[in-house]
């Protein structure tokens, strides 16, 4: 099979991402079609049979069984209850689907990480989600939905998350879980970026939101440290780089809070693939296939 016709394509709630064989990118901004089911799905289609690809990998964001249907994604609302799988095979073409944080964990095990046992990824951006690949499998629990670390809940009866729920980890450590804590803090709006431009100016409320984040990113990787016992613990997603400059010392942090057997077992990554962490993991799931 020619490799050029492999491709890794993740789907997104503002954009989808794609990574070819060859190593060519893309991005299509796809945020103002979220709500329209047909326009949404066309769309993605249209990117996904670009080049005639024989085998793709497509992580998305969402709860996503093992038959490559989207039971409800929070932040794709066009996507619910569509077997994308179903969708996208046509003319012989194999289509692997799988939850995007999930499928990222094993593409970061796949390309930079064979040699952990337990890895675990926390992406945080739009939303907050984790992927575990154990002895170098994505572990997808009995139906495809585990892993949503992002849906378990921090504080009873806490801040509204996307999922309908309160007080979930992602309502208060993720894009618009910073702009709710600027928001309660100061009675005012003001987008994710410009909490972090002014916070890296000094500007004391900001930066006290930025330091309020962090708190619950820090408990949350502990929460996970107890659960999962990971080796290597990675981090992605446009959050995680924004906030670099407060993160230096984010595993010595996350080692005060966790029990000592496995504070002392793991080691925290940054996710070296930036934006394109979860297609590469797409694109490794379609070279698997083959």
């Amino acid at each position: 099979m020619a490799l050029r016709r492999i491709k890794g394509v993740d789907i997104g709630g503002t954009f989808v991402k794609v990574v070819h064989h060859d190593g060519r990118r893309e991005k299509f901004y796809v945020h103002h079609l979220v709500t329209d089911r047909e326009a949404f799905l066309r769309e993605i289609k249209r990117i996904v049979d670009d080049g005639r690809p024989e085998v793709v990998g497509v992580a998305v964001a969402g709860f996503t069984s093992t038959h490559g249907v989207v039971d409800r994604s929070p932040n794709i609302p066009a996507l619910d209850g569509v077997n994308l799988r179903e969708f996208l095979e046509e003319d012989g073409r194999k289509v692997i689907v799988m939850n995007d944080v999930t499928a990222g964990a094993y593409g970061e095990w796949f390309y930079h990480h064979t040699d952990s046992k337990v890895l675990l990824l926390v992406a945080i951006g739009t939303g907050l989600g984790a992927g575990l690949v154990i002895d170098g499998r994505p572990f997808l629990g009995a139906c495809g939905s585990a892993l949503e670390l992002g849906h378990h809940i921090l504080e009873k009866d806490g801040q509204q998350c996307h999922c309908g729920r309160r007080g979930c980890w992602e309502a208060y450590c993720s894009s618009y879980g910073l702009e709710n804590i600027y928001r309660r803090l100061t009675g005012e709006h003001l987008h994710h970026t410009e909490i972090v431009k002014v916070a890296l100016q000094g500007e004391e409320k900001a930066l006290e939101s930025v330091q309020i984040m962090l708190d619950y990113m820090v408990t949350g990787i502990m929460n996970a440290l107890h659960l999962f016992n990971p080796d290597r613990v990675v981090l992605a997603g446009g959050m995680v780089e924004a906030l670099k400059p407060w993160l230096g010392n984010l595993e010595e942090e996350v080692r005060k809070r966790a029990e000592k057997l496995p504070a002392n077992c793991f080691s925290l990554h940054f996710s070296s693939e930036g934006e394109f962490c979860m297609a590469l993991g797409a694109l490794a799931l379609a070279q698997d296939h083959i």
